[in-house]
């Protein structure tokens, strides 16, 4: 990341050495060890594919057999028609309900918790998540343009680019305990310019500032230590409201976006030895976070059958989230 970062930072006004060695403390006080991305000769769509082959082989269920396909995250090659539409087309998802849900980082859980409402109204048999978080890919919102440093200042609001990983992820859904699942979530929509990717013409659709898009149209601006102070409290609240009445979890999974302030919010309600961290070895995944972290504990068998599971998550929005159910 930082010869990535040298390389790239021609016009840097100011001691580039001393700025990556600046980002390098960052990087590692979050926890962060290494990251995986797609590489040149691989295609964001042939790890869906693999994920998703995954998911149905582990039941009875083929894609001509699925009713509902949901694409969730920010990792898109299509505004128009919905990227689900297109995945269902190429694996054979072909009498799928498609669409998209577009909520950042926490797009997988609004997803979860729109199948788990459909599957209660009787509207779908089944139904899988997909999404495709490959956000490192070149002149995309992150590389090479976020990687161009131009001064300290710029760090403040784009180091958490540095952080990002790539992965896909697929989860099938099933209704076979309708009152396993609950949720709690909340808002603070007045935090929503601390992190964005603004669109081209953005500037109609808001009141603009110099926090929304800092760097530019259609690259990723984050001003990731406000993010996580601003949200702490109302992470803390959100689970506090999904853990009343409810019994003590054994595992938690949560939001990728630095192990140190997730243990910190979890030390505060003392829990924090209950959170598996995939963080260090992924970095940030975006909505796939919580999924891959899921398939992490599984094969290293930190994650066991009818052992009580919390999802947290705090997302740009900002919007926040606790979910407990039994796995």
């Amino acid at each position: 990341m930082i010869e990535l970062i040298k390389e790239h930072s021609t016009a840097y006004q100011g001691n580039i050495k001393r700025a990556t060695r600046l980002i390098r403390k960052l990087l590692e006080i979050s926890g962060l060890e290494e990251r995986r991305w797609c590489d040149r000769h691989e295609q964001p769509l042939d790890h869906v594919a693999m994920a998703t082959n995954q998911a149905l082989s582990e039941c009875y269920l083929t894609p001509s057999l699925i009713d509902l396909l949901i694409y969730v995250g920010i990792g898109r090659g299509f505004l128009e028609p919905g990227n689900s539409h297109m995945i269902a087309n190429v694996l054979g998802f072909h009498k799928a309900q498609c669409f998209d849900i577009t909520d950042a980082c926490m797009s997988w859980a609004r997803a979860l918790h729109l199948v788990d409402s459909l599957f209660k109204s009787g509207a779908y048999k089944n139904a899988i998540i997909i999404n495709a978080e490959f956000n490192m890919i070149e002149n995309g919102p992150l590389f090479p343009r976020n990687f161009a440093l131009k001064n300290e200042e710029q760090i403040y609001y784009t180091f958490p680019s540095y952080s990002i990983g790539e992965a896909a992820t697929a989860t099938l859904l099933i209704p076979k305990e309708p009152e396993n699942f609950a949720f709690s979530f909340s808002t603070r929509p007045d935090l929503a310019d601390l992190c964005t990717i603004p669109m081209n013409g953005y500037e109609d659709f808001c009141h603009p500032n110099e926090l929304i898009g800092a760097n530019g149209p259609l690259q990723f601006t984050s001003f990731g230590i406000d993010l996580h102070k601003s949200g702490q409290d109302e992470s803390i609240a959100v689970y506090k409201a999904m853990a009343k009445n409810k019994k003590q979890v054994d595992k938690i999974f949560v939001h990728a976006s630095s192990k140190k302030e997730w243990d910190l919010y979890g030390q505060a309600i003392g829990v924090a030895d209950k959170i598996h961290h995939i963080y260090p070895l992924t970095g940030n995944l975006v909505s796939a976070s919580i999924p891959a972290a899921m398939v992490d504990a599984i094969k290293s068998d930190h994650l066991k059958r009818h052992e009580r599971v919390a999802l947290w998550v705090g997302s740009s929005g900002m919007s926040f989230n606790a979910t407990h159910f039994v796995f």
